[in-house]
């Protein structure tokens, strides 16, 4: 406690004494029935003034110390139950965690569960896919012609839940290495080949050579997921272009048809999750599934994928390989 706290309370008790200070005084200087000497009125003057200053010092020392009792007080008692509060939180927090991370082993367990069937499911079908195109073999070439696109397009759909199962699995790896965009675009053309010759879509390849850090079978998909997309939305003897650029930033990548295109209304929705779209619900099967794990894939190893279109014109994927890119830039894959 302050002085100055101590005065506001007492305000009334050091008034009181004042006023009685001067009513004394100017009865003992007005009457004049008492013998008036100057110096023992001081004398008394100053004995009341010290016996209230005394009073007054002893007072606020009393109140001083209770009231620093108080704080003391209160200052434990407040830690106490700040303490008391602490752990009560600490251990709700604990337990929350505990229970937290025993539901996500759970998950974990049950989606490890999911991709291992998924996976033997996919390789089971595969194997009858070979079979079954063994089997072809000995059919006439335009009697067997249908069946194989058909078996392709199965074929792609079977390593597309592949894919998928293994991005959405909480163990995923990507493992960083040197990958030739070159090299993985002919492999994507090689695996859609079938699709380009039933429509005669001509391909026109100018790619430099370059490499670039990241995950060569990511790398495939995306690429893949992209020819594949061309192929649904080019008419028969179309065309499709796929070339580089380069700056100092980055390569940029270009694959660019003369299809369809893309409504105006559709195209910033195509990466979403389900997305089907006008032309997705018209010419083709479409799951909408494919470009966005694509864009899911490439935001998760530091690529920009963009797309231009105009309807009835053309529709063209850029892919951006950052050259300040490696594989420490990987960001985690959202949920």
């Amino acid at each position: 406690m302050k002085i100055r706290d101590y005065i506001k309370i007492n305000k009334i008790w050091l008034i009181s004494n004042l006023i009685i200070f001067v009513i004394i005084n100017s009865v003992l200087y007005s009457s004049a029935t008492i013998s008036r000497s100057f110096q023992d009125i001081v004398y008394m003057d100053i004995l009341i003034l010290l016996t209230i200053f005394i009073a007054f010092t002893y007072g606020f020392i009393k109140e001083k110390n209770k009231y620093s009792n108080i704080l003391k007080y209160n200052e434990e008692l407040d830690n106490k139950i700040s303490d008391f509060h602490l752990n009560v939180f600490s251990n709700m927090l604990e337990k929350q965690n505990l229970e937290h991370l025993k539901r996500e082993d759970y998950l974990k367990n049950n989606i490890n569960d999911f991709e291992d069937y998924i996976t033997k499911w996919v390789h089971d079908i595969k194997i009858n896919i070979a079979v079954i195109n063994l089997l072809l073999e000995n059919l006439e070439e335009n009697e067997s012609q249908k069946i194989i696109s058909e078996i392709k397009q199965m074929e792609f759909s079977v390593n597309q839940m592949l894919y998928v199962t293994r991005a959405n699995n909480y163990n995923l790896d990507i493992k960083s290495e040197q990958v030739e965009i070159k090299d993985e675009i002919r492999k994507a053309i090689k695996e859609n080949t079938e699709f380009f010759i039933n429509k005669n879509i001509e391909i026109i390849l100018h790619v430099e050579s370059f490499n670039i850090i990241s995950d060569r079978k990511w790398i495939h998909y995306i690429l893949s997921q992209i020819i594949n997309n061309s192929s649904k939305y080019t008419d028969e003897d179309g065309q499709l272009q796929i070339y580089s650029k380069e700056d100092d930033k980055a390569y940029y990548l270009h694959i660019k048809d003369d299809g369809i295109g893309i409504p105006i209304e559709d195209i910033n929705r195509i990466f979403q999750k389900g997305f089907t779209g006008k032309n997705g619900r018209t010419r083709t099967k479409s799951t909408g599934i494919g470009l966005y794990y694509a864009k899911k894939m490439c935001n998760a190893l530091n690529i920009d994928l963009r797309v231009a279109s105009e309807e009835e014109e053309y529709t063209e994927f850029i892919l951006s390989f950052y050259k300040l890119a490696d594989y420490f830039n990987v960001t985690p894959m959202s949920q």
